[in-house]
């Protein structure tokens, strides 16, 4: 581990930039604040989109589908939720005692259907009846013959194949048929398009499940591949409990429905293998506390009220979908690009909090999928490994690492987000996202590899330079996500904002996440710190001054720390890292 540098918190450069924080971001929040008001002249183009507010005596922009579904079914979802962990407890407690009693005794005495895993099958199965109503019939099958085909196949050099072709088979036939009809089948099966469920769209939410159906399909495959291999104790780590192999009894079929159909992240994931999944059936994570679930509600329920806040103060996204930005300076324009993207990272970040907090609720631990706030990234390589973590994991353990890792990384990574583009919907416009994604990896592992050298870590100069290309990176983050998932009138909005009229306020941006990115390197130079300090503390040969910094440099044994204001040149990773999920993050 390096010696950390010394803190610059207190030094006159960074009191420099507290006064920029100070003038700049509430000058920020009044702009939107400003340019979202009813006296406007643009205000009445969009009010229609506005709905009824609570706060502040203002409306609300519920104007994104998807967050205004989730709001309006917030209470009944939740209610779902609690009482499927409460009655899952009882029947723990209750009728699954004696057996759940006896596998905590000995977790390695039962094989195949797992006691405490028939009460969750069961409800997940009427939960999905619910929602779906005659659809579940559409989803059994599909399901089925992914366990028909994993059973069947499983072990054999062309199980993987087979299984990504009728996954990406299943995808594909339901975005072209609507999630199918009864009545296209046979005419005497019409009645049944009429009991379709809450949720008439199954097919929509049917992607996270596929995800899960190649977990098994192929964690199962690699089971039969090692099965010699004994399995004698509990995993230690969420590590060993993925990649560690369950019984062969465990790939069952009830354990596989329980798995796909668990209530609390059925709907959105986070995504868990399941591998991990039964192995916490079995071994309850020790990280797990009430305490930790308390607390995490409690962030669930504010990161809830920020969101309505924001909702009701600036109404971004009703903006942005209506697209016309001729009557804008360049400086809101560009507020609402970066607010239109905040929003979509919070409203996913609030709804992976409630899928994770109920299952946190039930015992199961699973990944958070936000590690890092948006605003808190200046790596391609760091973003996507903090957006939607679970998902990163499994890209990089099911499709990355099988598909050559590191060795084939120059056209890997564009398989890789070829495939996240289709799996998130079958558009071109979001497979242009993914390539131009794919692309900007490039300059970014060009750049780590050359100034990743020791040489250049030791300039006094050296942070800056990472700020100038740290500034760019953000830049084109931005324009790739808002060309990915931005509304109506992107291209005029990018037009304006790099026209000659938005030049000056181009450069001053350039110039203010300069000093965003400083502050950045040092809030992770202090974290680095502190893990330091904590490593050494482990280790006594190393002693410590005042500042938490070694009084000499011996080197310390232990795990290699990366710098903060530099990445893993990709020559230099491990095997198993990838663009999307390095083994450090990992692990």
């Amino acid at each position: 581990m390096r010696t950390p540098t010394a803190p610059l918190w207190g030094t006159l450069e960074f009191k420099a930039y507290y006064l920029a924080y100070l003038i700049v971001v509430p000058n920020m929040m009044y702009t939107m604040y400003k340019a979202s008001l009813p006296s406007r002249p643009e205000y009445k183009d969009y009010e229609h989109e506005l709905s009824p507010g609570w706060m502040l005596g203002r409306m609300v922009d519920l104007s994104d589908g998807q967050w205004d579904v989730f709001r309006s079914n917030l209470p009944a979802f939740a209610a779902a939720m609690l009482a499927f962990v409460v009655m899952n407890r009882v029947v723990r407690m209750t009728v699954a005692k004696r057996a759940f009693e006896a596998m905590q005794r000995n977790p390695m005495s039962v094989r195949g259907a797992l006691p405490n895993l028939w009460f969750p099958g069961v409800f997940a199965t009427i939960f999905i009846w619910v929602l779906s109503g005659t659809s579940a019939l559409f989803i059994l099958g599909l399901t089925a013959g992914n366990y028909v085909l994993a059973k069947k196949l499983g072990g054999r050099r062309v199980a993987p194949m087979v299984f990504w072709t009728y996954n990406l088979a299943v995808l594909f036939l339901n975005e072209y048929c609507d999630g199918y009809e009864f009545a296209k089948i046979a005419p005497a099966l019409a009645w049944m398009d009429e009991h379709r469920g809450i949720l008439r769209r199954w097919d929509v939410t049917f992607n996270i499940t596929m995800l899960r159906m190649m977990s098994f399909a192929l964690d199962y495959h690699w089971s039969v591949l090692h099965r010699g291999d004994a399995q004698v104790s509990a995993p230690a780590t969420e590590k060993e409990r993925v990649e560690k192999s369950c019984f062969s009894e465990d790939y069952c079929f009830a354990n596989y429905w329980a798995y796909l159909l668990y209530p609390p992240l059925y709907l959105t994931g986070p995504i868990i293998t399941f591998n991990d999944f039964i192995w916490q059936m079995r071994f309850p994570s020790p990280t797990l506390t009430g305490r930790s679930t308390v607390t995490y509600g409690l962030r669930l329920v504010a990161s809830v009220l920020l969101m309505e806040l924001i909702l009701h103060t600036v109404y971004a996204v009703a903006i942005s979908k209506l697209g016309q930005w001729d009557t804008y300076s360049a400086y809101e324009i560009s507020l609402f690009g970066y607010m239109r993207l905040s929003f979509i990272w919070l409203k996913l970040l609030v709804i992976w909090r409630f899928a994770r907090f109920w299952a946190m609720a039930d015992g199961l631990e699973t990944v958070e999928n936000m590690r890092r706030c948006m605003s808190n990234n200046y790596s391609l390589q760091q973003f996507w490994r903090d957006w939607h973590c679970s998902y990163n994991k499994w890209l990089v353990r099911y499709l990355y690492i099988p598909l050559g890792g590191r060795k084939t990384a120059t056209w890997n990574t564009f398989v890789v987000f070829t495939f996240v583009a289709l799996w998130h919907d079958l558009t071109m416009r979001l497979l242009q996202w993914a390539w131009i994604i794919a692309l900007l990896f490039l300059p970014e592992g060009l750049a780590t590899w050359y100034f990743g050298r020791p040489r250049w870590a030791s300039r006094p100069y050296f942070r800056f330079l990472c700020s100038l290309g740290g500034a760019l990176n953000i830049i084109a983050m931005m324009i790739a996500n808002l060309v990915g998932f931005g509304d109506a009138g992107v291209d005029k909005m990018l037009e304006k904002i790099f026209s000659r009229s938005g030049a000056a306020f181009l450069v001053f941006t350039y110039f203010l996440l300069n000093i965003h990115l400083q502050v950045m390197f040092e809030w992770r130079e202090h974290q680095y710190r502190k893990e330091f300090a904590e490593h050494a503390a482990e280790n006594p040969g190393v002693e410590l001054d005042t500042r938490g910094k070694p009084a000499t440099s011996p080197g310390v044994p232990g795990r290699r720390s990366e710098s903060p204001l530099r990445q893993r040149p990709a020559a230099a990773s491990a095997d198993q890292s990838a663009p999307l999920a390095t083994r450090e993050h990992m692990e």
